[in-house]
């Protein structure tokens, strides 16, 4: 036996967790070279939800952030986490992206990638890892731990044999729920290690409060490293506290050998902190629910739903979301609970729970979830959901990300007609991952113009980018005002329409209500309209194509998403559409 190592994850997705990954750099700066004295195997500085939260609620450079920490953090390994070829956003990224990114972050400072796709889906992990290994990169192939009918310990060991030939120098068992239990641990390290003979990494979280005695089980198994977190921001739906698991590890086999003394010293650090990020700590996100067994669902996202439950005076609904969660997941060929997919799942329950009858309103993302462009789902799909997802469309089969184009030349062009700097590749990844918040970084002058937003508290911020979907658009409040809640690259925004725009750019006419509803046949994706087959008063029954769109180098039949009469179309042949636009409704 030998010691347990410890990757530290206050920097990352502890406060991820906990404060929204609000965590300021200047706050991190002054604590480096402490955390870097302690002997961590590595640090989680990087990646995952913090790089979305470092361009839109920081309105820093993410790239600016991690070589400052590299600058006084010179001894400990940083790491970052990326969701395969989604990397740190929610869609897919063409591979000259990925190659990309993972060249640039390990240029910055980066040494260790921990990578997992979503849907265990391993097609979605190999230009990642190859990219990492070419980079020099130490590469830990994680699988998101979700048991279902299609999840055992076969099933895992299949996969890790696979990461192994991909070439993974460790494999990681990514308990995003913290549902992993200490007899499953130590047979699922066991069988891993004999499967595979690589180092055996768990991340789990708190918030059923197994994970303390899980990581000692998966230890006792043999596994090699584990994930915690500072106590300050530590326990809940972050990861156990790192005092805890030394002094647990301490005098036995495992003994980490860290030193509880500078430990104490960091803690102390972000305890100071406390008050500063008391607006942005939901105490739903320190309790321990037992509930996620069930659903699966990470607490962060399951207090949202219930936020949107309070706010439409519906909380009665509350154990029937539940039920719905797990329903929904079963229906959709039980997909491991990680995100982004754990966020459409639960949009798509919470839309069943509120509306009149189930699938009655179904959200962009759950469509492309279902068309395949996140990946293969583990196990099918039910059949009638599918007809009321895609209507006569099948889902594809290929890997998501072979349907895109490469982006950086283009990107490099519409930021130089734009006026924006384009020398560095960190720039060009900025924008071609967040085109809308790039300018504003790159060019500070573009964002003093504008009106700062107020910080939102977590007792008031919008619920998570999916959930805050499910809710209709809000009626006009004059002729020539409307408003939305819209969501880019991950994260809601509430806006104000006047004028022109009020109207979809896209739209052949104003739509006589509001676009919503049972009725409402959207673009699944940016495309360009080739048929309409459908014209106002005509006849269409539910899966009837009544569009034919061309996009990610095919043709989409988009189908009628209720029996009924074509009320208005407002597209027309060749008209350019983005995902989500309008095309028709059914009365």
């Amino acid at each position: 036996m030998s010691k347990v190592l410890i990757t530290e994850t206050v920097l990352r997705d502890a406060q991820q967790c906990l404060i929204q990954g609000r965590l300021k750099l200047q706050h991190v700066l002054p604590i480096g070279e402490t955390l870097d004295s302690i002997g961590y195997e590595a640090l989680d500085a990087w990646g995952g939800g913090t790089f979305t939260a470092s361009v839109k609620l920081l309105q820093e450079d993410p790239w600016a952030r991690l070589r400052a920490i590299r600058g006084v953090v010179k001894k400990t390994p940083l790491q970052m986490l990326i969701r395969g070829q989604t990397l740190v956003v929610t869609q897919h990224q063409p591979d000259d992206v990925v190659r990309a990114f993972i060249e640039s972050a390990v240029e910055a400072g980066i040494s260790v990638i921990r990578m997992f796709d979503p849907l265990n889906d391993l097609r979605n992990l190999e230009v990642p890892i190859a990219a990492a290994k070419k980079a020099k990169a130490r590469v830990i192939g994680a699988l998101v731990y979700s048991p279902s009918p299609y999840q055992d310990q076969k099933q895992m060991t299949k996969a890790a044999r696979r990461l192994r030939e991909l070439g993974c120098h460790a494999i990681g068992i990514e308990d995003v729920a913290g549902i992993l239990a200490p007899d499953a641990a130590r047979d699922l390290v066991r069988a891993l290690r004999e499967a595979t003979h690589l180092p055996i990494s768990i991340h789990s979280h708190a918030t059923t409060a197994l994970a303390p005695i899980t990581y000692f089980a998966a230890a006792e198994a043999g596994a090699t490293s584990i994930d915690t977190a500072l106590s300050a921001l530590a326990w809940g739906s972050s990861q156990p506290g790192t005092e805890t698991m030394v002094s647990s590890f301490r005098d036995t086999p495992y003994d980490t050998r860290l030193d509880l003394k500078l430990i104490g010293q960091a803690n102390r650090y972000f305890d100071d902190l406390h008050d500063e990020y008391e607006p942005f700590q939901d105490p739903i996100s320190f309790r321990n629910d037992m509930t996620v067994l069930d659903h699966q669902l990470p607490t962060p996202v399951l207090a949202d739903l219930t936020k949107t439950l309070q706010e439409r005076n519906a909380l009665d609904r509350y154990d029937r979301l539940l039920q719905e969660l797990v329903r929904v997941r079963a229906e959709t060929g039980y997909p491991p609970m990680a995100a982004p997919i754990n966020q459409i799942v639960a949009t798509q329950a919470l839309a069943n729970t509120l509306s009149e009858r189930r699938y009655q309103v179904i959200e962009q993302s759950f469509r492309d979830y279902v068309k395949g462009l996140y990946g293969q789902p583990p196990g099918e799909i039910d059949r009638t959901v599918k007809q009321r997802a895609l209507g006569g469309s099948e889902p594809i089969t290929m890997r998501p990300a072979d349907l895109l184009e490469p982006a950086l030349d283009g990107a490099r062009r519409e930021m130089r007609r734009q006026g924006l700097p384009a020398d560095s590749l960190d720039q060009v990844l900025l924008y071609v991952l967040f085109p809308d918040d790039a300018p504003g970084i790159l060019r500070p002058e573009i964002r003093a113009a504008e009106p700062a937003p107020a910080p939102t508290p977590a007792a008031a911020r919008s619920p998570e980018p999916e959930a805050a979907a499910a809710a209709s658009s809000a009626p006009a409040e004059a002729d020539t005002t409307r408003e939305f809640t819209v969501e880019v690259d991950g994260e809601p925004y509430h806006v104000r329409v006047r004028g022109a725009a009020a109207v979809p750019a896209t739209a052949g006419a104003a739509p006589s209500q509001p676009i919503s509803g049972d009725g409402l046949v959207q673009a699944p994706m940016q495309g360009m309209v080739i048929k309409v087959k459908v014209v106002p008063g005509a006849t269409v029954k539910l899966g009837d194509v009544v569009v034919v769109l061309e996009a990610m180098k095919m043709q989409n039949d988009i189908a009628a998403t209720a029996n009924g009469t074509v009320r208005e179309v407002f597209v027309k042949e060749g008209t350019i559409v983005a995902a989500n636009d309008p095309l028709l409704t059914i009365g």
